[in-house]
């Protein structure tokens, strides 16, 4: 590899942020990237991450394989040396279990043990420039207010095990990673791209959409004025990658709504609206509520709210900006019927753009 050659290594390259920031990584013909896949060897981690960049294009350049490298590799159960860790410049660390369900020990494997793993092969790469973690936003948990990007523990509580891995992740990283040239990204709930609604996963408010769509919910048990925070990740994706190699490390970043930010009500009316259907009531009550969709109900009550002054400062500049999230939840429920909610998927780019105006 060429000195002058930027090599990333990139967990959670098959994940759906991680899919759209590979895209991006490789747009640049000096980038070369390195994914650890977690297969059995090589050529089955070779073969998911073509099925990847298969959902990006329908007719990927070959070229692009020239800079691409798949290495079979388990953070929860790192099995050997990466090869080319000496080549490495930047790190992106994206892998993690979004489920909300997991026990906690399960949870601290796939969420918190791993941080400490790429600590380690972090230590291993001479070349290191930059470390980027990937956390959520919601390490807030409970808190209510305003919750700073310089704050971490304030005292909350958490709503799921994934939550408490993710604050339990960046603990371990303000403790161990002080020689580390570390950056921190917090995005809030992530959606499809904002002009297409294109998406690979189909978690968080989707289910609830379309449980709704299909007349399944008609009662919700939420409060109305709750702060819903929902960025579409065609804006994370980029966000990131410009945090990773056009920035100087050691801050952390909210990659939120901003101003475009809402309240369940709004989201409620939107849903109606969209669904031709009659808008969901507010109660208090969750009996009767099913237990996967209770887990997920918890977003609708979340009181706090997420500054974003270093994020701005540095992706202003650049123009990248986040779309309201009544743009965002518009453009995923017109994809998430097209695509009958991730059953009947198109490669990225062969996504319709949406029409100004569009519904479902």
């Amino acid at each position: 590899m060429s000195e002058r050659t930027v090599t990333v290594l990139l967990t959670g390259a098959t994940g759906y942020l991680g899919t759209l920031t590979l895209a991006r990584l490789l747009t640049d013909p000096a980038v070369e990237v390195i994914c650890l896949v977690r297969a059995q060897d090589d050529a089955q981690a070779e073969q998911r991450l073509h099925d990847t960049v298969g959902k990006l294009w329908a007719a990927p350049d070959a070229a692009i394989y020239e800079r691409l490298r798949a290495v079979a590799f388990d953070l929860t159960d790192p099995p050997r040396e990466v090869p080319g860790i000496g080549d490495v410049t930047h790190i992106l660390h994206g892998a993690a279990s979004v489920r909300f369900d997991l026990e906690l020990e399960e949870a601290r494997a796939a969420n918190t043990a791993t941080a400490q793993v790429v600590l380690d092969l972090a230590r291993r790469a001479p070349r290191l420039e930059h470390l980027l973690h990937v956390s959520t936003a919601y390490v807030a948990g409970t808190h209510r207010g305003t919750f700073t990007e310089d704050d971490l523990d304030v005292g909350q509580g958490f709503r799921n095990t994934y939550e408490q891995t993710k604050f339990e992740a960046e603990q371990l990283l303000r403790r161990e990673a002080a020689d580390l040239p570390l950056t921190v990204a917090r995005p809030s709930i992530v959606v499809g791209e904002a002009q297409t609604g294109w998406t690979t996963t189909f978690n968080v408010l989707y289910p609830l959409l379309r449980a709704y769509s299909r007349g399944l919910i008609t009662d919700i048990p939420a409060d109305p004025h709750a702060v819903v925070d929902v960025v579409t990740g065609d804006y994370v994706a980029d966000a990131l990658a410009h945090l990773l190699r056009a920035t100087e490390p050691g801050a952390t970043h909210h990659l939120v709504a901003g101003p475009g930010v809402t309240d369940v009500a709004t989201v409620r009316d939107l849903a109606a609206e969209a669904f031709d259907l009659p808008p969901a009531a507010f109660i208090e009550s969750t009996d009767g509520i099913p237990g996967p969709i209770l887990s997920l109900l918890g977003y609708l009550n979340v009181h706090a709210s997420f500054e974003d002054r270093k994020a701005r400062t540095v992706l202003d500049p650049v123009g990248i900006e986040p779309v309201s999230v009544t743009a965002a939840l518009r453009s995923a429920i017109v994809y998430g019927l097209a695509s009958r909610w991730g059953r009947r998927p198109v490669a990225r780019d062969a996504a319709p753009i949406l029409s100004e105006g569009s519904t479902a």
